[in-house]
């Protein structure tokens, strides 16, 4: 069994912007911006602020916890409301994105892959589901409830690397997000 990673465990730190804060759970080979060829990390929204420039990025952000908000393009395209949590919304990276918090702070989870050389997918699953192995990396997120892995409990944001063909156990109503990375070739 594979060790989780315990939210209450993460190190925070600023966002590439420096705009807000961030704890990532995993992270591929940085390039040559300096920025990784795909990401697995939560973010605070703690105001309205700009994102990070993740051009050349495909993105993903799912809300966790707080009641929503809106992301803003500067290149015109139309805004995204986010205000149902646990509901993955892909975005391009290439748009600037400012985003406004109408009902006060959240917490998101986010995924991103560097495109052409990664891909990502990020959907959410009961815990009810099998999982069959995975021939690169996926990670398992307790977006809701509880749930144990091989006799390990899994708290709320918590989160397990899991590539072999996988079963939970349900603690209570559990939903989780399944995220995985492949290099795009595959």
């Amino acid at each position: 069994m594979t060790t989780p990673i315990r939210f209450a465990e993460l190190q925070k730190s600023p966002w590439p912007n420096g705009a807000g804060r961030k704890a990532d759970i995993a992270a591929g080979p940085i390039g040559a911006d300096g920025k990784p060829d795909w990401l697995l990390a939560y973010a605070w929204l703690d105001g309205d602020a700009p994102f990070s420039d993740y051009t050349g990025h495909d993105r993903t952000i799912t809300l966790v916890s707080g009641v929503g908000f809106v992301l803003d393009f500067a290149d015109a395209a139309p805004p995204v409301m986010v205000d149902a949590p646990f509901r993955p919304r892909p975005f391009d990276g290439d748009l600037a994105a400012h985003c406004r918090l109408p009902a006060g702070p959240c917490l998101v989870l986010n995924a991103m892959s560097r495109r052409g050389l990664w891909k990502h997918r990020l959907v959410t699953a009961s815990s009810r589901v099998e999982l069959p192995a995975v021939a690169h990396r996926r990670f398992l997120v307790v977006l809701r409830g509880r749930c144990a892995l091989g006799g390990v409990l899994l708290n709320p944001r918590d989160v397990v690397p899991a590539t072999a063909a996988t079963q939970l156990a349900a603690a209570s109503d559990c939903l989780l997000a399944v995220a995985q990375f492949e290099p795009a070739t595959a």
